[in-house]
């Protein structure tokens, strides 16, 4: 899917694009300047729920998911910082959760340098809640918490679909 179409399925809810000033604060905060690609969707999209069919797949090749909700600079429960600061999920400070899958999921992009800008999903329901855990353990073939998507946020858009129509 084109960057364009996906950005108009979002319903914004009359939520309006944030302002360079505004993104560049949300930066500071993070402790880093995000991937031009995602910088560029966010100055153009505000966020909100998917409408339509946005699905994804695994880099293999079969059905991963659809895309919910997507999350923004705003203040309501489609906000970046919000989600930062109040996870559903339990997460790492190396993990920008950016999106939700239909079963409540996180896509994630990393932020750390080893793995700067590539995208994620975390299966939550592998999840580990009694103890703190890092990025490289939730990466790990023994626990499969923290799976990846696509190198770039560009490229994850690029494979997201519309759901195939019955023949």
């Amino acid at each position: 899917m084109d960057i364009a179409k996906f950005i108009a399925g979002v319903d914004s809810a009359a939520g309006e694009p944030p302002t360079e000033a505004a993104l560049a604060s949300f930066e500071t905060v993070l402790g880093c300047r995000l991937p031009d690609d995602y910088r560029q969707f966010l100055l153009a999209c505000a966020g909100g729920y998917f409408q339509g069919s946005a699905e994804f797949n695994w880099p293999q090749g079969h059905w991963a998911g659809a895309i919910q909700e997507v999350l923004g600079l705003r203040s309501d429960e489609c906000s970046l910082a919000r989600t930062r600061e109040t996870p559903q999920w339990p997460t790492v400070d190396e993990l920008l959760w950016i999106m939700s899958d239909h079963g409540g999921n996180p896509i994630c992009m990393t932020i750390d340098q080893a793995h700067f800008g590539k995208i994620w999903f975390i299966d939550h329901e592998v999840a580990e809640y009694e103890k703190p855990w890092t990025l490289a353990e939730a990466m790990s073939d023994n626990w499969g918490y923290v799976l990846p998507l696509a190198p770039t946020f560009g490229d994850f858009i690029a494979g997201v679909y519309e759901e195939a129509k019955a023949a």
